[in-house]
Formats: structure tokens, C-alpha cells, sequence
């Protein structure tokens, strides 16, 4: 029927409805659940099925993984010069460095023997599957340093992840100040997002820190972190999470302004991105093109913010950017259909460089071919690792930052320098920067050894993969 054809519209346009609800709430005291709803599609891109999916969330009273498993292989700590007091960049205990071959770093025994044998245990299997690199860091104090500054300066001390794609994690944990930050490579952001890093620090860190259980909650944060790893698509769950809101009683009290100006502000961003939706939809421009639009409608946080209607229309962009990347295709030569090559059969058409691109996940190309191969059509999308540059040179999108040395350290009286070297992964065009390292800044009630909030210290060779920081990550305060 023509009224199933529009199924989808009126559901997004009901999700509007709801959050628009919201204006008119009345005053006595409620409390109201938001669930993810889950839709499926028939093959005429109607909808047939329309189910809540409630969240469960974790029970953190149960006795972490850390208290009942016993780890099948045997790591050993690096040597600890100092157990106590307040820890720099440059005397943080690297724990691959020395006699050390684990992924923890615990001077001041914060966490027992046995779950840091455990937690070790998880990380080594974790880089085996994956080849993502994890370390983490238990100090007792690092003195007046923004632990947020810390965590960048060792991650990129340490090289934590592989060079070619930065999929490192470093979660730091400073006793004094009460706080843990998640410092993510760039190569895991699209998957471990600011908010994915704050929502597990906030249901696995949290709630076992402030209990004193700290092997527990790192045993379970790396859990998650885990599943998300292992499954990306599971990152949706941590949009489903209850939301409640309780409206005040009196009729001008701050609940009540707040939940009216949500409810505007949650219509005005849904009719925007619905409208923009919209447009491209039914705009004339060809599948590729509008791909390309609907690709750039990032919602950000406001899958976060604004979980009702955003979840309904994510869901909506994800469905047409797949039915616009696979619709059929004609040639405009000879009107014959073209056909959609995988992954290996695509081989063949591609350039060496375009092979590369796929290969560092710069450039994601789909190869179009008709039966007889008399027309070919090659389209590129943005890949995964947006690290990469145009070459100068190739011209191929190749370029990128390869490491970098420091010439000179800098001090409390002088500023440093580091070398840093791009290189084509393509061509091997290669080029040199001098980047200048800041003058360290002794903070007034502190001792020299506090050091700067954003400071460089010596280079040295690490055992991790040489990694860099992409400046994302949350941290929470317990």
C-alpha cells in the first residue's frame, strides 16, 4: 500500500513529536525511561518490525573476573626505583622497559600481585587478536600536573600502539587527585570515542575505585573496552542506557525550565537534520553525490545529548548511505549495468598507490565494472585512518607523520627541539620539520621534579609499537 511507503517518515517525524513533548510537560512529578528502538527493514524499505530493547546495566556488586581467574602466563614488573612520592614523564616506570615485559605500571603496589598477573594477562591476549596496545599506569602522585597534560606526555614517551595505526590506549590512574583519563591513539577514536571512554569510566571505574576495589574496576573497564574491540557495532549499547528525568513539583522550578528548553532545543536540532535529510534525498544529484552529503551530517555528542531522536535518525543515515554506496549503476558510455567488485576482484583495476591507500585505510575505493569490462567506474570514500595527508609528490593520500626524535630536551631555563619525520608510504618522499619543544614551568609550591604540564623529555627506544596520541579520551573523577 502507498501508506507503508512513508512508514519511515512518520516514525521520524513522530520521534520529533516526542522530543517536542517535552515543552509541555505538566507539573506534577514524573520519571520516564527512554529505551532504544530497534527497526528492521523489508526489501520495499518499509518497516516491519518495532521492538523496544531495554538496557541492562551492569551489576557493579559482583565479584570481578580479577578475584576468580588465575593467569596462564607469567609476567614480570620492571624494577622500581621509586615507590613513593611524586612521579614524572621521565621516572614513570615504562613497564616493557628493563626486566619488564607487561603492560602495567603499579610502583606503589596499588593494585595486588594477582589482578595485575590478570590484568597483564588480558592485554597480552587483547594485542594478539587485535594488535592494539594497552598500558596501564597506577601512581600515587605526579604533584601539580593536570593529569589529563600527563597522560598525552607519557603516551607519547612510551610509543603505546602500533606506528602504522596508532591503535594504543593508555589509562592512567593518580591516587592523590582521584582521577583516571582514558588517552586514545588515533587509529581506535573512531571506535573508543570521547564518549565511550567517559561512559565506561563512569559504569566500570567509578563505582569499584570508590569502593576501594581497584584492580576490580580496571579489570572491568578493560572488559569493555575489550567488547568494543572485538565488536564495534556493540558501541550503539552505550546510547541505550536509561535516561530519567524527574520534573519539580513547582511550577517554576529549575527541572522545570530545564526539561522545556531540552525539549526546544532537541526539536530545533531534529527538524535541522531532518530537514537537511530530506533534501538530499530528494535532490536529483546521483547516488555518489548524495552519499557524499549525508556522509558529512556528523551528529557527534548529540547521540549522547539528545539520545530521542538521534539514535532513530543515525539509524536512518547508516541504512541510506548503504543503499546509496550499493544501488545499481549504469555506465554512461554504453548504458550497460555495472557490476560491484570485492575486495580481491577489485584488485585488478586499482593503481599500486590506490592499493596502498586501502592498505593504511586512508582511502576506502569501490571498482564498478560492466560484464565485458568496456566501462569502469571507480569511486572513492574517506577511510578509516584520517591521519594521512595528500602526497606532495604522488599525490596519493600516503602522507604522513612517520616518528620523531628529540634533539634537544627541554628544560626549566631553555626550550628543546624535535625532529619530526613524514615520509610517503607510497613514493617514500620523505620530509624533516623542527618542531620547538615548550621551556618547562616550575610550578611555585612545588619542588623541581613536578615539571611543566606540557613538557618533552629525552627520546628513547620503547618496547611498544611507537605509537602516537590523538588527544581524545575522557577522564573521570572518582
Amino acid at each position: 500500500m502507498k501508506l507503508k511507503r512513508y512508514n519511515k517518515q512518520f516514525l521520524l517525524l513522530l520521534s520529533i513529536f516526542l522530543a517536542g513533548t517535552a515543552i509541555g510537560f505538566g507539573q506534577e512529578s514524573t520519571s520516564t525511561s527512554i529505551e532504544v528502538i530497534a527497526v528492521e527493514d523489508d526489501e520495499n524499505n518499509g518497516i516491519d518490525i518495532i521492538e523496544t530493547v531495554p538496557y541492562e546495566p551492569q551489576d557493579t556488586t559482583t565479584v570481578s573476573s580479577a578475584e576468580k581467574t588465575t593467569p596462564n602466563q607469567t609476567f614480570t614488573s620492571p624494577l622500581y626505583k621509586q615507590t613513593s612520592g611524586t612521579f614524572t614523564v621521565e621516572n614513570t616506570p615504562n613497564p616493557k622497559k628493563g626486566r619488564g615485559n607487561g603492560y602495567v605500571s603499579d610502583p606503589a603496589d596499588i593494585i595486588s600481585a594477582n589482578e595485575e598477573q590478570v590484568i597483564n594477562q588480558m592485554l597480552w591476549e587483547l594485542e594478539q587478536k587485535s594488535t592494539a596496545q594497552i598500558a596501564v599506569v597506577m601512581l600515587p602522585s605526579i604533584g601539580n600536573e593536570v593529569p589529563k597534560n600527563f597522560a598525552v606526555d607519557l603516551f607519547e614517551e612510551w610509543g603505546i600502539g602500533q606506528a602504522e595505526t596508532d591503535n594504543g590506549l593508555l589509562i592512567l590512574t593518580v591516587m592523590d587527585q582521584r582521577r583516571t583519563e582514558f588517552e586514545v591513539g588515533y587509529g581506535l577514536e573512531p571506535i573508543l570515542t570521547d564518549a565511550v571512554c567517559l561512559r565506561i569510566g563512569t559504569d566500570e571505574i567509578v563505582p569499584f575505585f570508590k569502593q576501594g576495589r581497584f584492580g576490580a574496576g580496571i579489570v572491568s573497564a578493560l572488559t569493555r573496552v575489550d567488547q568494543f574491540l572485538d565488536n564495534p557495532d556493540v558501541i550503539d549499547e552505550i546510547y541505550a542506557h536509561n535516561i530519567g528525568y524527574t520534573q519539580s513539583s513547582h511550577e517554576h522550578g529549575f527541572w522545570w525550565y530545564f526539561i522545556r528548553i531540552y525539549g526546544i532545543i532537541s526539536l530545533l536540532f531534529a527538524i535541522g537534520y531532518y530537514g537537511v535529510a530530506w533534501d538530499i534525498e530528494r535532490s536529483k544529484d546521483d547516488y555518489y553525490d548524495k552519499y557524499i552529503r549525508l556522509d558529512k551530517m556528523k551528529f557527534g555528542c548529540l547521540l549522547f545529548l539528545i539520545p530521542l531522536p538521534f539514535i532513530l535518525f543515525n539509524a536512518m543515515v547508516k541504512r541510506r548511505l548503504k543503499k546509496y554506496r550499493t544501488a545499481p549503476r549504469f555506465s554512461k558510455l554504453n548504458g550497460k549495468p555495472l557490476f560491484l567488485k570485492n575486495a580481491w576482484a577489485e584488485n585488478k583495476f586499482l593503481e599500486n598507490g590506490q592499493l596502498i591507500e586501502e592498505k593504511i585505510n586512508s582511502v576506502d575505493y569501490d571498482v564498478w565494472v560492466t560484464e565485458d569490462e568496456s566501462d569502469i567506474l571507480i569511486l572513492e570514500y574517506a577511510g578509516k585512518i584520517s591521519k594521512y595527508s595528500d602526497c606532495a609528490k604522488c599525490g596519493y593520500k600516503t602522507y604522513g607523520r612517520k616518528r620523531s626524535v628529540v634533539l634537544k630536551a627541554a628544560t626549566y631555563s631553555n626550550s628543546g627541539k624535535r625532529k619530526v619525520v613524514y615520509t610517503c608510504a607510497n613514493c617514500h618522499y620523505t620530509k624533516e620539520e623542527i618542531e620547538i619543544i615548550p621551556q618547562k614551568v616550575r610550578s611555585s609550591s612545588s619542588s623541581s621534579s613536578g615539571g611543566s604540564s606540557w613538557s618533552s623529555s629525552s627520546s628513547s627506544s620503547s618496547s611498544f609499537g611507537g605509537g602516537s596520541s590523538g588527544g581524545g579520551g575522557a577522564g573521570v573523577s572518582w
